[in-house]
């Protein structure tokens, strides 16, 4: 690829995000109440772990910590915004492979992890616009919480740069539903484990773990939202750009995945079947 064509892929790039962003407003209007019930399952489910803890164990202990309640919810929240990003690329695999217009995309001028990516950038605002909605929600059912929403612009940012590290991970699911296409409840199951690991201490974890848990897109985005959203500070440039700079690495890795698995897929003739 030459530099002299950079222009041309970038405004095919705005192209598809168009495209997407039509597309993904025409499937909001269509079925509005898919995305409302999404979100209030999601919130009782949460409300339902916290209360049902809060009344097994005595006060003082789990999650009536301070902190550990808005940590759990910060993190069921960015739980929920990697399910949205996972089931946008994934999820709609499989729902093409149905109807028939993967096949489509795969014979069309734009490759086909281009047009995923644009399809990520295009849902990117309703899956944040969700998850402050979640989070006010939380704060309106739970008295109390630290969790506050006046710093929802660097917040933002948080977000913006840990989707491009999510859009790794959901190349590599993307990659994993066009060789599988039906992969049932496997990734929702992953997407709940990383409950967890928002949860876990990360001190108890042996070093080359606590290693990969310091470079994670998901736990270091979540650790900058609790300091932005619970107790504001400025962060330094350095751990910016640090974190920008492993984003983009998972990003990269989960390309390279996605291009290799979508290589297998169409030497097996796979991407014109269900």
């Amino acid at each position: 690829m030459s530099i002299g064509n950079l222009p041309v892929l970038a405004h095919d790039m705005v192209l598809m995000i168009k495209a997407e962003v039509k597309r993904d407003l025409l499937y909001m209007k269509r079925y509005p109440l898919e995305i409302i019930s999404f979100m209030f399952f999601m919130f009782l489910i949460l409300i339902a772990i916290i209360y049902g803890i809060d009344f097994l164990l005595p006060k003082g202990s789990g999650i009536s910590d301070k902190g550990n309640k808005e940590k759990l919810v910060l993190g069921y929240c960015l739980m929920q915004f990697v399910m949205a990003t996972q089931m946008g690329w994934s999820g709609q695999i499989q729902n093409e492979s149905q109807t028939g217009t993967l096949e489509q995309l795969s014979i069309s001028g734009h490759s086909l992890g281009g047009v995923l990516f644009a399809r990520g950038i295009a849902q990117l605002p309703r899956q944040t616009i969700t998850f402050y909605i979640m989070l006010a929600l939380y704060r309106i059912a739970l008295p109390g919480s630290a969790i506050s929403l006046n710093h929802m612009l660097a917040g933002s940012l948080d977000l913006l740069i840990m989707a491009i590290g999510i859009f790794g991970i959901s190349y590599i699911f993307a990659g994993i539903t066009l060789l599988f296409k039906r992969v049932g409840f496997f990734f929702q199951i992953i997407n709940f484990a990383f409950l967890g690991l928002f949860w876990i201490d990360r001190a108890k974890l042996p070093e080359i773990l606590q290693n990969i848990y310091d470079h994670f897109p998901l736990t270091v985005g979540m650790s900058r939202l609790m300091q932005t959203l619970t107790d504001p500070v400025i962060a330094s440039p350095y751990s910016m750009i640090e974190f920008i700079v492993y984003s983009f690495l998972f990003m990269a890795v989960g390309w390279f995945c996605f291009s290799r698995m979508e290589r297998t897929a169409r030497s097996y003739g796979l991407l014109s079947q269900y």
